[in-house]
């Protein structure tokens, strides 16, 4: 029998966790995939763990150097980790002033061993660095709410989704689905994914905003899960974008989860879109998050 030093409990799945890590740019947790933990994190956290690595070693290496006792640097005070430490960073940083050195087989091997490590770290560094600036995003953003309210007599489920830069990215797909937990009927909790169509999936050009929509009909699976009566039920939608970006010339993809919360019911975006007296229009992002309570059947159209 296979037996485990270490036993694991059950696992808790938070919907709120969820919905932000499907939505965050990381796309992997240290303890999963370090490599792309280290790719998908912040520009912050990269940078203060590559800071937090680098201060560590030249301590642990001032540390060694102390071990070998005094007079193992030359011009090192007696016991003083602050000499030895600017000494370790010399040393990984091949600056090499001649003020100190080391003295001794020791304290030599201890040199050997760090330059060697200092060159596999910032080829590392670099190499991780140049792989981050390298990967394509989508600079795709969606909004924070998504809402259903009648358009054309039809209950619908509107999102927006907007593109951050100024470039275009082209044969945009969007793809809405529904995740549900279900109970066969021997009594067993499965999750099911069922596709929602909505009103247009594809976009030739997106280069400013997109309202998507879904009627909530009668054939809609989502219908079973809006109002009073499904607020236990557990459920979100995802939706996934995929496009080609012209200046990237790159395939890029985004995605994004609403819970339950995030839905408002009875309820339509404010319009984005001002009509001037002369037939220009005027775009205002400010109000791509704005939504105000469904009285008519009118709603923020699509723009491209």
């Amino acid at each position: 029998m296979r037996k485990f030093i270490f036993s694991r409990s059950p696992a808790r799945i938070n919907l709120d966790e969820y919905r932000a890590t499907l939505s965050r740019t990381e796309i992997a947790r240290p303890e999963n995939n370090f490599y792309h933990w280290l790719l998908g994190t912040s520009w912050t956290s990269f940078m203060l763990l590559v800071v937090i690595v680098y201060l560590g070693a030249n301590l642990l290496f001032a540390f060694a150097y102390l071990a070998c006792g005094d007079g193992a640097v030359s011009n090192a005070g007696a016991g003083s980790l602050l000499d030895v430490f600017f000494f370790s960073v010399q040393t990984m940083a091949t600056i090499g002033y001649g003020r100190m050195t080391p003295i001794g087989t020791w304290p030599n091997a201890i040199v050997t061993f760090e330059a060697f490590f200092g060159i596999v770290y910032s080829a590392l560094t670099t190499g991780l660095a140049f792989a981050r600036f390298t990967r394509p995003t989508a600079g795709v953003r969606f909004s924070k709410v998504a809402v259903v309210g009648s358009h054309n007599g039809v209950q619908t489920f509107k999102f927006r989704v907007a593109n951050d830069r100024s470039s275009h990215i082209v044969e945009a797909q969007l793809r809405l689905w529904l995740i549900a937990e279900s109970m066969t009927a021997e009594g067993e909790r499965y999750r099911r994914s069922v596709e929602l169509p909505l009103h247009r999936s594809e976009s030739p050009v997106f280069s400013l905003t997109w309202t998507a929509m879904h009627s909530v009909d009668e054939d809609s699976a989502l219908k079973d899960y809006l109002g009073k009566a499904a607020i236990e039920k557990q459920w979100h939608l995802l939706i996934t974008f995929t496009g080609y970006h012209e200046s990237l010339a790159n395939q890029v993809y985004a995605r994004h989860v609403y819970l339950p919360k995030d839905v408002q019911q009875n309820a339509t975006f404010i319009d984005i879109v001002t009509v001037l007296p002369d037939g220009d229009r005027i775009i205002d992002l400010t109000n791509f998050e704005k939504w105000l309570p469904n009285t008519s059947d009118r709603t923020a159209g699509e723009f491209l």
